[in-house]
């Protein structure tokens, strides 16, 4: 007889499925396109109090440089690694590459610890002119003029707390919290109306 744990088979589930198009869209329109990101996991990384000691592990295990304040960094893998805080790093990574990453995760030191928490956040990706006019309507945060290619921040959508950042293409990520997708979804969808 075999044991639950090993009969076991992860399914993965969008944050996101039941308020995109047939064509996987949040948002497709001239201009603005907002689509799920599926194919990345969120592994949230607690750092030491020893940023030397931080900054070298992860060197020496992601061969990636720790990321600076409100930065985020990248490794040859095309994993992003997100400042969310001084003792708190957001690893984004293709989810099918998690088997890798969990033998990783057995050598952080001790005082560096990890939590899966790809089931807690769905990822949107934002592109097109009309970016910044549809977001800024439910941001204070003055992402035109201050969210440069690189550049991590948490602010509000509305009421829903988010973590966005540029990519290297140029275009916005956000990280929404599982409880709060179809808010930020209905806030998206109507105010893409608009513009």
């Amino acid at each position: 007889m075999s044991s639950l744990v090993e009969n076991n088979i992860p399914e993965f589930r969008t944050t996101f499925q039941p308020v995109l198009d047939q064509d996987g869209f949040l948002i497709n329109q001239d201009d603005l396109v907002c689509r799920e990101i599926i194919d990345l996991s969120l592994m949230v990384i607690r750092t030491s109090k020893d940023h030397k000691k931080n900054a070298n592990s992860i060197k020496d295990i992601f061969n990636a440089e720790s990321p600076k304040s409100l930065s985020v960094s990248l490794n040859d893998n095309g994993d992003s690694f997100l400042w969310i805080s001084p003792d708190e790093i957001w690893l984004l990574h293709n989810r099918n590459n998690k088997d890798q990453l969990l033998e990783k995760f057995k050598l952080l030191p001790k005082g560096m610890t990890t939590t899966d928490s790809s089931g807690a956040y769905g990822i949107l990706e934002f592109s097109g002119n009309n970016v910044n006019t549809l977001l800024s309507r439910w941001m204070s945060y003055d992402l035109e003029g201050f969210l440069t290619i690189g550049k991590v921040v948490s602010t509000t959508c509305g009421q829903a707390p988010v973590c966005i950042y540029r990519n290297i293409e140029g275009n916005l990520l956000m990280m929404v919290r599982h409880s709060f997708s179809h808010y930020v979804a209905g806030l998206l969808k109507d105010s893409a109306k608009r513009i």
